[in-house]
Formats: structure tokens, sequence, C-alpha cells
């Protein structure tokens, strides 16, 4: 119950990046922030906090991969957008988060492929991922 509002969020911004192929900062922030307030109600500080703390660093070494992949090869790779929702999604469950973008990009792959197009928003493969992981999850 205490989740909903993450839910609602990450959903808009889903239906936002399928749009507009990007992931507005507010809306980046409010998932951040009920994500934590979730697990702070659910799980305790100390939970909200270690799970924040590994979301910094897998946002951090996401935007150092991606500046680096930027200014290497001169186009752009996944979008920060993406890395923002992860953050929110990895402050929520960190695991799960980090195995749901491994399959969303395997999956967008096999979708750009399939579709013969260079680029498709990631967010529409990553969000339903993680909501499936995160009802197996529940269910075990």
């Amino acid at each position: 119950m205490v989740y909903i509002p993450l839910w609602i969020c990450i959903f808009a911004g889903v239906a936002i990046d399928a749009r507009e192929r990007r992931f507005p900062n507010g809306l980046a922030g409010a998932c951040a922030v009920a994500a934590l307030a979730g697990v702070w109600l659910d799980l305790g500080l100390n939970t909200a906090l270690d799970h924040a703390g590994l979301a910094v660093i897998v946002y951090l070494g996401l935007v150092l991969t991606e500046s680096l992949w930027r200014r290497v090869r001169h186009a752009p790779g996944i979008g920060m957008g993406d890395v923002k929702a992860l953050f929110a999604l990895c402050t929520f469950d960190p695991l799960g988060g980090v195995v749901a973008f491994a399959v969303a990009l395997l999956t967008l792959a096999v979708a750009c492929l399939i579709a013969k197009s260079r680029s498709l928003p990631l967010l529409p493969f990553l969000v339903p991922i993680f909501a499936i992981i995160e009802v197996v999850g529940c269910t075990l």
C-alpha cells in the first residue's frame, strides 16, 4: 500500500517516455522520494538508507560509463532519463532494479532488431519487467 505513489509515478514516466522520449526531472524526483518513503515506512530507516546508497552507486556507475561512452564514441548511448528511473527503482529494490535493467536492455535490443530501428525508449521495457520481478518475488 505504501508503494502505490511510486507505481503511479513510474508508470506515468513510462507513458511520457513512450510518447516524448524523455523522463522529466520532477517526475524522476517524485519517483525517488516515493521509493525512499515507501521503503522507509515498510522496512525501516536503515534499510531505506542502504537501498538509497546502493542506488547512488548504480547511478554514478551508469553516469560515468555513459559519459565515457559519449566522449569516446561521440554518440549517445542510454539516456539520462533511463538512469534516473533506474535510480528510483534501485531505491525500491536494488537487485531487482539491476536485473530488470539488464533484461530490459536485452529485450530492447531484440525489439530494435525486429522493428529495424536504431533506438526505442527503454522505460516501456524496464518498468514492466521490474514489475514482473517484484510480483514474482513477492509470491515466492
